[in-house]
């Protein structure tokens, strides 16, 4: 046999071993809805539930997630994906990204709706309440000192990077601060489910009731829009709240009130904006709903400290909250699953959609 023949033979016979195998590899499962938690007390279900278990219960397949911090859940009938991504924004960030570069998904198209709980402004909502967001503002970067070394008239000791004052304008470039979201989607999911009827009860009664200097935080839970602020810590208190709503007015211009804040949202925008760059995302499908499971202020006649640390010993809207982010969110992610044929390639929004009546 001459040295030709014995090359394309050996040419023929490694293509006839290598071609099946990457034949073998199965396409990227398209996802429509992945579904974002980051607070779970044990296990999937069964057990003392946090914003996993609800959603969980939902979806019958589990899928081993080595580079998370919980296995995902997937529910193949309807293309929606559950992710656990842990506490805080580096565990979000993370945990977004390590799905997002998830070989065995296709989330090019994917809408991505955070369900979480959160600390509710009573100046703008009441516990146990849901909000829509509009913008998340980090908190965490920046400058800061500690108050009690700060000039005389100064009301905080965090201020903008490139500034020397709290709130001096000119604002400074927002790209860290600021991460909008596509309010359109927002409203949209806004008016899918602003006339849903969230449950009271006298437990939600009970913790609202001293704060009745709050108009908005005695009122009956209900769904809001609004701008979240999101970091790493878990702040309490009137001070901290004061200088909360001015520093998110500061960094939207003026826009929408600040209502929520949570711990992992400007690390899961983070991660979806760096998807987005590779084209394994779509940043402006994301949406944020985040509901009330404590005030961010303590009850008149308390201290922050003691009200913080009393959080998980009193009366609780912890389960409320649980219910409200599944009860309010379902009906989004049912939207977007069922209507996948109109909203694969084009977001809805109320221009192009009629509010739910």
């Amino acid at each position: 046999m001459g040295f030709l023949r014995r090359f394309l033979l050996i040419v023929t016979i490694g293509l006839s071993t290598v071609a099946p195998a990457a034949q073998a590899q199965p396409a990227p499962i398209e996802i429509r809805v992945v579904i974002v938690t980051a607070f779970e007390i044990g296990a999937d279900t069964g057990d003392r539930a946090g914003e996993f278990q609800a959603w969980a219960e939902t979806m019958p397949q589990v899928v081993p997630f080595p580079a998370g911090f919980r296995d995902l859940r997937h529910d193949p009938k309807r293309g929606v994906l559950l992710l656990h991504t842990g506490i805080g924004t580096n565990r979000a960030a993370a945990s977004v990204m390590a799905l997002g570069m998830d070989p065995r998904f296709d989330l090019s198209h994917a809408y991505w709706l955070v369900a979480a709980i959160a600390g509710v402004d009573p100046a703008a909502g009441s516990i146990g309440s849901a909000a829509w967001i509009g913008d998340i503002v980090d908190t965490d970067y920046g400058y800061a000192v500690d108050p009690r070394e700060a000039p005389k008239g100064w009301t905080s000791g965090m201020f903008a990077r490139d500034r020397t004052a709290p709130y001096q304008g000119p604002r400074p470039d927002p790209q860290y601060n600021l991460f909008p979201l596509n309010k359109p989607l927002r409203d949209w999911a806004y008016g899918l489910t602003k006339d849903v009827a969230i449950a009271d009860s006298d437990t939600l009664r009970a913790i609202r009731a001293p704060f009745a200097k709050f108009p908005a935080a005695i009122r009956p839970p209900r769904v809001l829009k609004g701008a979240e602020a999101s970091g790493q810590t878990f702040w309490h208190g009137t001070l901290l709240n004061a200088h909360v709503e001015r520093w998110v007015r500061y960094w939207t211009d003026g826009g929408e009130p600040f209502v929520m804040t949570g711990m992992e949202d400007t690390g899961v925008a983070g991660a979806l904006d760096q998807l987005a760059r590779a084209g394994r995302a779509d940043r402006a499908r994301l949406m944020v709903l985040r509901t009330g499971s404590n005030y961010s202020v303590q009850p008149p006649g308390t201290g922050a400290a003691e009200s913080l640390t009393a959080e998980a010993k009193g009366l609780s809207a912890l389960q409320a909250s649980l219910d409200a982010a599944f009860q309010i969110g379902t009906p989004v992610v049912d939207a977007l699953a069922t209507g996948w044929d109109r909203y694969r390639t084009q977001p809805p929004s109320t221009a192009t959609e009629a509010p739910a009546q």
